[in-house]
Formats: C-alpha cells, sequence, structure tokens
C-alpha cells in the first residue's frame, strides 16, 4: 500500500518513483499518519458502509476502529 501510494505521489508530482523510493515512500508514509487515528466521523462512516453485510466479522466501531488500525500500522511497520 506505501509503495502505491508513493508511486502516485510521484506521478502526481511528476518525479519518478524509481529515482527516489526513499523520498516518497517517506511522503506516503507521512500522507498515511493522519490515518492512524481516525475521527470518530471517519470510523462512523465506514462502520456504516460494512455494516449493510450480515456476514461481516466485525460488527461493533471499537472492533472496526482496532482492525482499521491494525491494518495501517501493519502497512506502515512493512515499510520502515
Amino acid at each position: 500500500m506505501v509503495d502505491r501510494i508513493a508511486d502516485a505521489i510521484a506521478e502526481a508530482d511528476g518525479g519518478d518513483f524509481q529515482a527516489g523510493p526513499a523520498r516518497y515512500r517517506r511522503l506516503a508514509l507521512a500522507a498515511l499518519q493522519p490515518l492512524a487515528s481516525p475521527t470518530e466521523a471517519m470510523i462512523d462512516a465506514a462502520h456504516q458502509a460494512t455494516s449493510f453485510d450480515d456476514a461481516w466479522a466485525i460488527h461493533n466501531s471499537s472492533d472496526f476502529k482496532r482492525a482499521v488500525k491494525a491494518m495501517l500500522a501493519a502497512s506502515a511497520v512493512k515499510r520502515e
């Protein structure tokens, strides 16, 4: 995920990801950082988006919040 975001940043910047991958990965991680502490509105919106499916494994917003934080943390750790 970090590399995909880094590549998108490089493209938006008119640069080349392969020419400076460390720089673009740092920028991608910086862009992801605010998502590590989602607002209640973000959590509510995401929970509502997934609550339509009774088979969904996460049935309350606190579990969903933990899952999203774990996903983002795992993505950041893989690149550090």
